[in-house]
């Protein structure tokens, strides 16, 4: 064997696999670029206070503003052994499924229906839940969600919101707010606490779920601390929603906010 050239070889399959390796973080590095938004446009007084307060965003910036209309769907009642809690399952699957949507197809396909129309949301589950939820024309559905309830590493029992989208070609779509300008009110009205830190802004459908057949969602954003505390901000009309459901004050068309904010 000419071991000069099998090492001539072996260095230019290096070099190959180098660029090819480079190429791909490139790709990468672009696209992170390309969906995150530069904190240096948000306004000076913004900047600053986040600043004072010790406000971090450990989140990508959507930049997306696709124009959205509400939804009208109707609850189905649950499944006779859901009425007291969650469902028991047997077998019990390894949690690891929920990574990885072909396993969790395979595992949980024929056990929780329609489980290929919920989508896991990582930064909304908790320490005892996974959390999917219902998608719809590709935006999730915070409010309608499987929730896959774990133990020892074990999927021990599920429960599921179940819907039928109800079709209405009344309203009209409309462009979205932009969520820098969403984030940079809820800080700038001091909706965010001292030193709190975002982890995930998401856009989506929110609305309250109310004892009724017939329930309506708005496009809204998401805004999430690492405490857990939730900001929903209908993403057309700019009221703020906090997780308990209280109305706070109103985003208008400039930036400017009601009354009504907390301090």
């Amino acid at each position: 064997m000419d071991w000069s050239r099998a090492k001539s070889v072996l260095i230019a399959a290096f070099l190959l696999l180098n660029i090819v390796l480079g190429y791909q973080l490139w790709l990468e590095w672009r696209e992170r670029i390309d969906s995150a938004v530069d904190w240096t446009s948000l306004p000076a007084d913004i900047r600053q206070s986040m600043t004072n307060k010790g406000i971090r965003v450990n989140a990508e910036i959507p930049t997306d503003t696709p124009e959205m209309r509400g939804l009208t769907f109707r609850l189905r009642e649950p499944p006779a052994g859901m009425a007291n809690g969650p469902l028991e399952l047997n077998p019990q699957p390894n949690t690891r499924i929920v990574f990885s949507e072909e396993e969790l197809q395979r595992e949980l396909g024929g056990v929780v229906p329609e489980i290929n129309r919920y989508r896991f949301d990582y930064p909304g589950s908790s320490e005892k839940a996974w959390v999917l939820n219902r998608i719809v024309e590709g935006w999730p559905i915070f409010d309608v969600r499987i929730e896959l309830y774990y133990k020892d590493q074990k999927i021990t029992s599920y429960r599921q919101d179940r819907i039928d989208i109800v079709p209405s070609e009344d309203a009209k779509p409309q462009k979205v707010l932009p969520a820098t300008k969403v984030v940079a009110f809820l800080i700038d009205r001091n909706y965010l606490p001292n030193g709190s830190a975002i982890k995930d802004i998401q856009l989506g459908y929110h609305g309250q779920l109310y004892n009724s057949e017939m329930q309506v969602s708005a496009p809204s954003w998401r805004v999430l601390l690492e405490d857990g505390e939730v900001f929903y901000v209908d993403a057309i009309s700019g009221e703020v929603v906090t997780d308990q459901g209280e109305a706070a004050s109103k985003l208008n068309a400039d930036g400017a906010g009601a009354s009504g904010a907390r301090s």
